[in-house]
């Protein structure tokens, strides 16, 4: 068949591993206009549907199903080239003085430890232990950083905090719009509290994986199975899902390596469920179930640091 072109035509359209209406089965979700090259037709797939091709940021080419009334066929026979990835510098709020985890009052600023944990390597193995460690430092279950309390929780800093031991940059604050217009015109900004700089919740890290991340080393993947390998080999790795409701609060967990008392859940050969360690309402070091597949979560994200 001649290749062909389709835009999404509302806010966003499912993209299923699937030609079925599944909550399970949906792979990513395709923002409106987003281009998608159509592909011959799957053994028995049903009508109503299209299988197709996305190019998206930060990942590799992705197939799956939409419903064909979701698309409209786009002019020309190929897909706009990808926005080149913008430099930018990191943000971080300077602390005077140190950032403890015993502290609540600091939540903003990175932590500041006497002989904190880093994962120098140098191999993936060491790496692997290395995130283990920052595991037993940070102790997710009784320090005070991450405690909640008063409606209140803390899954944003509990992630930066583990990223940041790490070596991977997941912003605990990010430049406002007026800094970035800056920033892109070449002038030099200081990071200043609520002037250049906001704090971001899980909702907008979603929204910072999707659009900053790749510039940081950030690469999606869509498999769980993938995921969970990278965090066995010691690299960093995220799930971040954002609420339908804004104004409720999304979620982000770190995926980590496993342990012989702590597997990732198969089925098979494949993960179903990672290992995961988060602070929320529950704060536990090992743990988790796929609960990015319920409805409360418009959009998720499975996120591999290079």
């Amino acid at each position: 068949m001649p290749v062909s072109f389709y835009r999404v035509l509302p806010l966003e359209a499912n993209l299923r591993a699937s030609p079925r209406l599944l909550t399970t089965n949906i792979l990513t979700q395709l923002r409106q206009g987003q281009v998608v090259q159509r592909l011959p037709a799957a053994v028995n797939q049903p009508s109503g549907w299209l299988h197709v091709r996305v190019e998206l940021p930060g990942a590799p080419s992705l197939e799956g199903f939409v419903k064909a009334f979701l698309l409209q066929k786009a002019a020309g026979t190929t897909a706009a080239p990808a926005a080149p990835a913008l430099a930018l510098p990191e943000a971080h709020l300077a602390a005077s003085g140190p950032v403890t985890r015993a502290q609540t009052g600091r939540r903003a600023y990175s932590l500041r430890e006497a002989a904190q944990p880093a994962r120098p390597g140098p191999t993936a193995q060491d790496k692997a232990q290395q995130l283990t460690r920052i595991l037993e430092f940070l102790d997710v279950e009784h320090s005070a950083r991450y405690k909640p309390g008063s409606g209140l929780t803390y899954c944003n800093i509990y992630a930066h905090d583990y990223c940041h031991l790490a070596g991977a940059y997941l912003p605990r604050v990010w430049w406002r719009p007026t800094a970035l217009a800056q920033l892109l015109a070449g002038t030099c900004v200081e990071a200043q509290y609520g002037a250049t700089v906001l704090e971001l919740n899980a909702n907008s890290l979603y929204n910072w994986l999707e659009e900053f991340g790749p510039a940081f080393g950030w690469r999606r993947t869509f498999s769980a199975t993938e995921l969970q390998q990278g965090a066995n080999a010691g690299r960093v790795a995220l799930v971040c899902g954002q609420r339908t409701e804004l104004n409720q609060p999304g979620h982000i967990c770190a995926v980590v390596p496993e342990l012989p008392r702590y597997p990732a859940a198969r089925h098979g050969t494949e993960v179903t469920i990672p290992l995961q360690s988060q602070a929320g309402a529950r704060n536990f070091r090992y743990g988790g179930h796929a609960w990015w597949q319920s409805r409360q979560f418009a959009r998720f994200g499975f996120w591999l640091h290079e």
